[in-house]
């Protein structure tokens, strides 16, 4: 039921962007399919699914919400384009990277190498500045569809205000963990940065799809509180998994290199509790690979057998469990109903994924 409910927000999401004719006048022609190639490139949307969904759980016409939750995509992939230029991460969803693109795209003009790698940064940082501003826009239009002016102020405020300082601070503090003493970074910083980074937006998309629901703009109503409460607890374990999936999976199927936040050594709560809990001489093996220009396979092989053997791996399990368990019980109260059961699963997805 989920997979099914998810492919069929998935295409009916990809249409309204790909039907919106914000970025059409975009030149020159190759920054226009860099500002439309993420929010078209695919993923599960389950910012949109999520709002959606919490649009229809208090009631609402999901109808209504349509343009809200393709803004939401748009906004989330604004953010992707500047982390993988930060990160410096070729692949996104198994294919090149906005920067990674851009720059092929500058063999036209030069063929000096140097000079295509900051043309396809240079575009990238300006691709993520337009689809910030189309995501914007896409909001606006939600009037459109009904949703009140009052409502509409709302949303916009918290997401330019709230969200947007929330989740660039997350992403700072991820950047800034890579430059501190590791045994100075703690699991509650960490989780700090996870809920900002990832759990904001999310929480953002439930209150939206609340406050469009129930045609409001008090973002303190018991049920949008709730609804919030939920999406913030199911993203943070959602990037718990994510975590683990950067260790675990492989490269094909997460669509990016393994092991990548250990080679920028940044700091994860799997990593800092498999060190905390190793005996000195293994968590000093273990701490070894931080930085690392590149890990072989074997190193990978060894990197699993460390963590698997200190217990960290069941430890943030069943952390990540908790959190999913505690998101669950705050819809409790809301009557049963297709999209209380969607969102039931959708948690439960955040946590057994496998990409």
């Amino acid at each position: 039921m989920l997979l099914k409910e998810l492919k069929k927000n998935l295409h009916i999401i990809e249409k309204v962007i790909k039907e919106d004719d914000f970025p059409a006048s975009l030149e020159p022609r190759f920054l226009r399919e860099a500002v439309t190639d993420y929010p078209l490139r695919g993923g599960k949307r389950l910012r949109s699914a999520l709002l959606c969904w919490t649009c229809g759980l208090l009631g609402g016409d999901i109808e209504k919400a349509l343009y809200a939750a393709a803004s939401v995509e748009i906004y989330h992939n604004w953010t992707l384009v500047h982390d993988d230029i930060i990160d410096d991460d070729d692949f996104r969803r198994g294919e090149y990277s906005t920067h990674i693109k851009l720059a092929k795209a500058a063999s036209v003009y030069t063929d000096n190498l140097q000079a295509q790698s900051r043309f396809g940064r240079d575009f990238a940082i300006l691709a993520g500045d337009i689809q910030h501003s189309w995501a914007l826009n896409m909001l606006l239009r939600s009037i459109e569809l009904g949703v009140s002016w009052q409502t509409l102020q709302v949303l916009l405020a918290e997401l330019q205000t709230t969200v947007n300082r929330q989740l660039v601070s997350g992403e700072a503090l991820d950047v800034e963990f890579s430059y501190r003493d590791w045994e100075d970074i703690t699991v509650d910083e960490i989780e700090k940065m996870l809920t900002l980074k990832t759990g904001a937006l999310l929480a953002y998309c439930a209150s939206a799809g609340a406050l469009i629901a129930i045609e409001s703009d008090d973002l303190n109503d018991p049920r949008v509180k709730k609804v919030s409460d939920f999406a913030l607890k199911a993203g943070t374990a959602f990037q718990i998994r994510d975590d683990w999936l950067g260790i675990f999976a492989d490269a094909e199927t997460l669509g990016k290199p393994i092991a990548s936040d250990i080679i920028e050594g940044k700091p994860s709560i799997l990593f800092k509790e498999a060190i905390s809990a190793l005996p000195d001489k293994k968590a000093a093996v273990l701490r070894s690979f931080l930085n690392k220009p590149e890990i072989s396979q074997k190193e990978l092989d060894s990197i699993k057998a460390l963590i698997r053997e200190s217990g960290a791996d069941c430890k943030v399990s069943q952390k990540a469990e908790k959190m999913i368990s505690e998101a669950k019980s705050l819809l409790d109260d809301f009557p049963d109903s297709k999209y209380k059961t969607l969102l039931f699963r959708l948690a439960d997805y955040m946590l057994s994924r496998e990409l």
